[in-house]
């Protein structure tokens, strides 16, 4: 009897699985009393020894056969294991991708900020390490408030008196028109 492990196939025999009857049913019958009774004797009890031999191996392939079917469920199931991993991985990693790309972004727009409040406030030259608190950057931005209000007021003061200065310029047309009708 030969087993053999294909890589694809699994386990095969090259020797069929005989029962008892059909081991008995292969040997010819032959006439008991022309031979020798000793000869019959060990030619049953060898005929006997083979046929348990053949059960005990029987039996053996079977219990091979579940064994393999078992650990073919189990290699089965760790591969499935490893699938759920690799995608496991997988996602974390484009979330670890998406994290860095943002940290990135918001970075740049950092630097841009930075760049835009150098060109502001040119007296700074870039030294915004007075600026390391909240507290700190909310002082400065109430400072950065009062010099827009008092842009607004200036504004306002300007457009007023330059109404103002209209209204003085008409007055004055309106005299000097009024003045040449009269005298003229």
């Amino acid at each position: 009897m030969v087993l053999r492990l294909d890589e694809r196939k699994g386990f095969s025999a090259s020797v069929p699985l005989l029962s008892r009857n059909a081991l008995e049913r292969a040997v010819p019958a032959q006439n008991l009393e022309t031979v020798p009774a000793v000869p019959l004797i060990a030619r049953d009890s060898f005929v006997a020894e083979t046929a348990t031999k053949i059960d005990q191996l029987q039996a053996s392939f079977r219990i091979l056969t579940r064994e393999v079917a078992e650990l073919v469920d189990k290699v089965t199931a760790l591969q499935d294991a490893a699938r759920q991993d690799n995608r496991w991985h997988a996602f974390l990693q484009s979330g670890k991708r998406t994290r860095k790309d943002k940290l990135d972004e918001t970075l740049r727009a950092c630097r841009d900020l930075k760049t835009r409040l150098d060109k502001m406030e040119a007296r700074s030259n870039g030294n915004y390490h007075a600026y390391t608190s909240f507290e700190a950057v909310s002082r400065k931005l109430a400072e950065l408030e009062h010099f827009k209000d008092e842009a607004q007021r200036v504004e306002r003061n300007v457009t007023m008196r330059a109404w103002l200065f209209c209204g003085a310029l008409l007055l004055a047309v309106a005299i000097i028109v009024v003045s040449n009708l009269i005298s003229g």
